[in-house]
């Protein structure tokens, strides 16, 4: 059913929908990763470096990492950004899923 109407928005033949599907999918299962990654913190050793080589090369003032302390410790902001996070990676994760699975077995009822 959703090949056929996917067929008829696109005019197109059903392996290009298929190859659409699947191709967005793995795209979006590779954004999902990167947030799943990015939430487990994996990353922030290196991240944390190129913070202290900008630093180097562009002063900060003392009022300014003041404030980026204040945010760093502020309770509801990790909250929110966690928040964040979980649900894009649940979404992104979700809907590549999906994409993927249907362009698999969409393979086998063409």
């Amino acid at each position: 059913m959703a090949l056929t109407v996917g067929q008829l928005v696109t005019y197109a033949d059903k392996f290009f929908v298929v190859d659409f599907a699947f191709f967005w999918g793995l795209v979006s299962l590779t954004v999902g990763a990167c947030f799943y990654i990015m939430q487990t913190g994996f990353l922030d050793l290196f991240f944390d470096g190129f913070k202290k080589l900008g630093a180097v090369v562009i002063p900060k003032s003392r009022s300014l990492e003041k404030v980026d302390m204040q945010l760093k410790k502020d309770p509801s902001l990790i909250s929110w950004k966690q928040s964040v996070f979980r649900k894009a990676k649940m979404l992104f994760l979700g809907i590549g899923s999906g994409m993927t699975l249907f362009s698999v077995t969409a393979l086998f009822f063409i």
